[in-house]
Protein backbone atom coordinates (compact mmCIF):
# COMPACT_ATOMS: atom_id res chain seq x y z
CA UNK A 1 0.00 0.00 0.00
CA UNK A 2 1.08 3.36 -0.83
CA UNK A 3 1.71 5.49 2.26
CA UNK A 4 2.53 8.62 0.58
CA UNK A 5 -0.26 11.30 0.93
CA UNK A 6 -1.09 14.93 0.08
CA UNK A 7 0.94 16.09 2.71
CA UNK A 8 -1.60 18.90 3.16
CA UNK A 9 -0.99 20.51 7.18
CA UNK A 10 -3.77 21.17 9.94
CA UNK A 11 -5.01 24.67 9.10
CA UNK A 12 -6.03 26.98 12.10
CA UNK A 13 -9.63 26.79 10.95
CA UNK A 14 -9.56 22.94 10.84
CA UNK A 15 -8.09 22.83 14.65
CA UNK A 16 -10.67 25.31 15.71
CA UNK A 17 -13.67 23.26 14.61
CA UNK A 18 -12.52 20.60 15.92
CA UNK A 19 -12.12 21.90 19.06
CA UNK A 20 -15.36 23.42 18.72
CA UNK A 21 -17.03 20.00 18.48
CA UNK A 22 -15.20 18.20 21.19
CA UNK A 23 -15.91 21.44 23.22
CA UNK A 24 -12.48 22.02 24.42
CA UNK A 25 -10.02 24.51 24.34
CA UNK A 26 -7.49 24.90 20.99
CA UNK A 27 -4.92 24.49 23.62
CA UNK A 28 -5.91 21.36 24.95
CA UNK A 29 -6.20 19.77 21.59
CA UNK A 30 -3.11 20.79 20.17
CA UNK A 31 -0.93 19.74 23.41
CA UNK A 32 -2.44 16.03 22.35
CA UNK A 33 -1.60 16.13 18.83
CA UNK A 34 2.00 17.40 19.74
CA UNK A 35 2.78 14.91 22.36
CA UNK A 36 1.56 11.91 19.82
CA UNK A 37 3.41 12.91 16.85
CA UNK A 38 5.69 15.83 17.27
CA UNK A 39 2.40 17.99 15.59
CA UNK A 40 3.23 16.32 12.52
CA UNK A 41 0.67 13.41 10.85
CA UNK A 42 3.29 13.35 7.52
CA UNK A 43 7.29 12.95 7.32
CA UNK A 44 9.47 15.13 4.99
CA UNK A 45 8.94 12.89 2.40
CA UNK A 46 4.59 13.35 2.49
CA UNK A 47 4.34 9.79 4.09
CA UNK A 48 1.78 9.45 6.42
CA UNK A 49 3.33 8.69 10.23
CA UNK A 50 2.85 5.64 11.66
CA UNK A 51 4.01 3.24 14.39
CA UNK A 52 4.10 -0.35 13.92
CA UNK A 53 3.59 -2.25 16.92
CA UNK A 54 4.50 -6.32 16.63
CA UNK A 55 3.27 -7.56 19.41
CA UNK A 56 -0.08 -6.67 17.81
CA UNK A 57 0.83 -8.10 14.90
CA UNK A 58 1.96 -11.15 16.60
CA UNK A 59 -1.56 -11.48 18.33
CA UNK A 60 -3.65 -10.52 15.37
CA UNK A 61 -1.67 -13.39 13.33
CA UNK A 62 -2.67 -16.31 15.41
CA UNK A 63 -0.78 -19.48 15.39
CA UNK A 64 0.59 -20.55 12.19
CA UNK A 65 3.08 -19.80 9.24
CA UNK A 66 2.45 -16.58 8.66
CA UNK A 67 3.30 -15.87 12.76
CA UNK A 68 6.47 -17.75 11.99
CA UNK A 69 7.64 -15.67 9.08
CA UNK A 70 6.70 -12.74 10.89
CA UNK A 71 8.76 -13.75 13.40
CA UNK A 72 11.54 -15.42 11.70
CA UNK A 73 11.92 -11.75 9.76
CA UNK A 74 11.59 -9.71 13.48
CA UNK A 75 8.37 -8.24 12.28
CA UNK A 76 6.41 -9.89 15.85
CA UNK A 77 7.02 -11.03 19.05
CA UNK A 78 4.96 -11.76 22.18
CA UNK A 79 5.49 -9.01 24.35
CA UNK A 80 5.31 -4.85 24.02
CA UNK A 81 8.36 -3.08 23.80
CA UNK A 82 10.78 -6.12 23.31
CA UNK A 83 13.12 -4.57 21.22
CA UNK A 84 13.50 -0.78 20.70
CA UNK A 85 11.43 0.80 17.74
CA UNK A 86 13.00 1.52 14.33
CA UNK A 87 13.65 5.02 13.40
CA UNK A 88 11.11 6.49 11.53
CA UNK A 89 12.93 6.32 8.15
CA UNK A 90 13.04 2.70 8.31
CA UNK A 91 9.22 2.24 9.25
CA UNK A 92 8.17 2.14 6.30
CA UNK A 93 10.21 -0.71 5.10
CA UNK A 94 9.10 -2.50 8.49
CA UNK A 95 4.96 -2.01 7.38
CA UNK A 96 6.02 -3.03 3.86
CA UNK A 97 7.30 -6.47 5.21
CA UNK A 98 4.47 -7.07 7.59
CA UNK A 99 1.70 -6.09 4.54
CA UNK A 100 3.50 -8.10 2.59
CA UNK A 101 2.56 -11.61 4.89
CA UNK A 102 -0.73 -9.95 5.98
CA UNK A 103 -2.09 -6.31 4.50
CA UNK A 104 -5.36 -6.74 7.00
CA UNK A 105 -3.43 -7.88 10.15
CA UNK A 106 -0.34 -5.38 9.62
CA UNK A 107 -2.67 -1.96 8.98
CA UNK A 108 -4.25 -2.82 12.56
CA UNK A 109 -1.48 -3.32 14.28
CA UNK A 110 0.22 0.20 13.63
CA UNK A 111 -1.09 3.76 15.22
CA UNK A 112 -1.64 6.16 12.28
CA UNK A 113 -1.34 9.81 11.66
CA UNK A 114 -1.70 12.96 13.63
CA UNK A 115 -3.48 11.71 16.54
CA UNK A 116 -1.50 7.57 16.17
CA UNK A 117 -4.80 6.19 16.04
CA UNK A 118 -4.31 2.37 15.95
CA UNK A 119 -5.60 0.59 13.21
CA UNK A 120 -7.65 -1.83 15.07
CA UNK A 121 -9.69 1.54 16.52
CA UNK A 122 -10.94 2.07 13.12
CA UNK A 123 -14.71 1.59 13.78
CA UNK A 124 -14.30 3.86 17.01
CA UNK A 125 -12.83 6.52 14.43
CA UNK A 126 -15.91 6.10 12.18
CA UNK A 127 -14.02 3.51 9.25
CA UNK A 128 -15.04 0.07 8.44
CA UNK A 129 -11.24 -0.89 8.22
CA UNK A 130 -7.68 0.24 9.11
CA UNK A 131 -7.59 0.52 5.37
CA UNK A 132 -10.64 2.53 4.99
CA UNK A 133 -8.69 5.21 7.96
CA UNK A 134 -5.27 5.19 6.33
CA UNK A 135 -6.60 5.99 2.53
CA UNK A 136 -8.76 8.82 4.33
CA UNK A 137 -5.86 9.98 6.38
CA UNK A 138 -3.80 9.96 3.49
CA UNK A 139 -5.87 13.11 2.31
CA UNK A 140 -4.13 15.42 4.81
CA UNK A 141 -4.21 15.86 8.73
CA UNK A 142 -7.71 17.81 8.28
CA UNK A 143 -9.23 14.20 8.11
CA UNK A 144 -6.91 12.71 10.70
CA UNK A 145 -7.89 15.19 13.08
CA UNK A 146 -11.98 14.14 11.79
CA UNK A 147 -10.54 10.38 12.49
CA UNK A 148 -9.62 11.70 15.90
CA UNK A 149 -12.76 13.71 17.18
CA UNK A 150 -14.58 10.71 16.02
CA UNK A 151 -12.87 8.39 18.07
CA UNK A 152 -12.35 10.74 21.70
CA UNK A 153 -16.41 11.20 21.24
CA UNK A 154 -16.60 7.31 20.70
CA UNK A 155 -14.79 6.40 23.95
CA UNK A 156 -16.50 9.18 25.96
CA UNK A 157 -12.79 11.56 26.93
CA UNK A 158 -14.25 14.50 25.90
CA UNK A 159 -15.31 15.17 29.51
CA UNK A 160 -11.80 14.15 30.53
CA UNK A 161 -10.36 16.44 28.24
CA UNK A 162 -12.48 19.52 29.25
CA UNK A 163 -11.38 18.81 32.81
CA UNK A 164 -7.82 18.72 31.79
CA UNK A 165 -7.33 15.26 33.39
CA UNK A 166 -4.56 14.03 31.91
CA UNK A 167 -4.33 11.03 34.00
CA UNK A 168 -7.68 9.65 33.12
CA UNK A 169 -6.90 10.61 29.13
CA UNK A 170 -3.65 8.76 29.20
CA UNK A 171 -4.27 5.52 30.50
CA UNK A 172 -7.71 5.42 28.10
CA UNK A 173 -5.67 6.56 25.11
CA UNK A 174 -2.07 4.79 25.63
CA UNK A 175 -2.97 2.13 27.30
CA UNK A 176 -2.05 0.97 30.84
CA UNK A 177 1.65 1.74 30.59
CA UNK A 178 0.54 5.42 30.08
CA UNK A 179 1.75 6.31 33.62
CA UNK A 180 4.90 4.30 33.45
CA UNK A 181 5.91 6.42 30.46
CA UNK A 182 5.22 9.71 31.70
CA UNK A 183 2.11 10.41 29.30
CA UNK A 184 -0.11 12.84 31.48
CA UNK A 185 3.22 14.77 32.47
CA UNK A 186 4.12 15.10 28.75
CA UNK A 187 0.72 16.08 28.00
CA UNK A 188 0.17 18.66 30.77
CA UNK A 189 3.74 20.25 29.60
CA UNK A 190 2.29 20.49 26.46
CA UNK A 191 -0.92 22.14 27.44
CA UNK A 192 0.69 24.71 29.40
CA UNK A 193 3.07 25.55 26.90
CA UNK A 194 0.09 25.73 24.41
CA UNK A 195 -2.09 27.31 26.86
CA UNK A 196 0.18 30.38 26.71
CA UNK A 197 1.15 30.89 23.25
CA UNK A 198 -0.96 28.81 20.95
CA UNK A 199 -4.05 30.74 21.24
CA UNK A 200 -4.93 34.34 22.01
CA UNK A 201 -8.53 36.05 21.54
CA UNK A 202 -8.46 39.18 19.27
CA UNK A 203 -10.82 42.08 19.17
CA UNK A 204 -12.01 42.18 15.33
CA UNK A 205 -11.32 45.86 14.14
CA UNK A 206 -14.58 47.78 13.74
CA UNK A 207 -16.68 45.33 15.79
CA UNK A 208 -17.13 44.23 19.10
CA UNK A 209 -16.55 40.56 17.71
CA UNK A 210 -13.77 38.28 18.82
CA UNK A 211 -12.42 35.79 16.90
CA UNK A 212 -9.02 33.32 17.67
CA UNK A 213 -5.78 33.56 16.57
CA UNK A 214 -3.64 30.49 15.66
CA UNK A 215 0.22 30.87 16.29
CA UNK A 216 2.14 28.01 14.58
CA UNK A 217 -0.17 27.89 11.37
Amino acid sequence: MDLVGSGKRLSSAELLTAANKLGVDVATLRAILQVETAGAGFDAKKRLKLLFEPHIFYRLLGPGPKRDEAVKKGLAYRKARARPYPPLSKRYDQIAAAIAIDETAALNSASWGLPQIMGFNHRAAGFQSAKAMVTSMLEGEGRQLEAFTNLLSDWKLTDALRNRDWRRFALKYNGPNALKHGYDKSLRAAFEKYSRVAARAVVKPGTNKSFVFLSGF
